[in-house]
């Protein structure tokens, strides 16, 4: 579990009730990795999603030759690897951390579970997503 306090510093999160958001600060774990540490793999499954509660994280796509390109660099109170939460088999890009990081791992069939269960949660959980992509997208 995540403190509610440091859950409530996460842009993403922003926007949500106070109750809402000490369920996703029960769901989280505390993980912290080093610099080089690969979150998740462009093309594979991921079972997470990550709230970046310190440090910064790549995001990267493989040429067709192999070669990573970054895509995005995202920090402190980003949401990164959000492709489960929207039905995707597969992870869009990698994400591998620049720096030493702080995250916030929730599995998102938990996250589903609870959006479904509290649709007021689940709609506003879904507006900061696609508010995240559209983001991405124009950066």
């Amino acid at each position: 579990m995540i403190l509610p306090e440091e859950i409530s510093r996460i842009q993403f999160l922003q926007n949500l009730d106070p109750s809402h958001l000490n369920r996703i600060a029960r769901m989280a774990r505390l993980e912290e990795c080093l610099e080089g540490t690969v979150l998740f793999r462009e093309g594979q499954a991921s079972s997470d999603i990550y709230f970046i509660l310190s440090g910064t994280v790549s995001l990267e796509v493989a040429e067709p030759d192999g070669e990573a390109i970054e895509i995005a660099t995202v920090g402190e109170g980003d949401l990164v690897g959000w492709s489960p939460v929207l039905g995707q088999q597969t992870m869009t890009a990698a994400g591998r951390a620049i720096t030493r990081c702080r995250l916030a791992p929730l599995d998102v069939k938990q996250v589903l579970v609870l959006c479904e269960r509290d649709t007021r949660l689940g709609v506003a959980f879904l507006r900061q997503l696609a508010l995240v992509l559209a983001a991405r997208l124009d950066g």
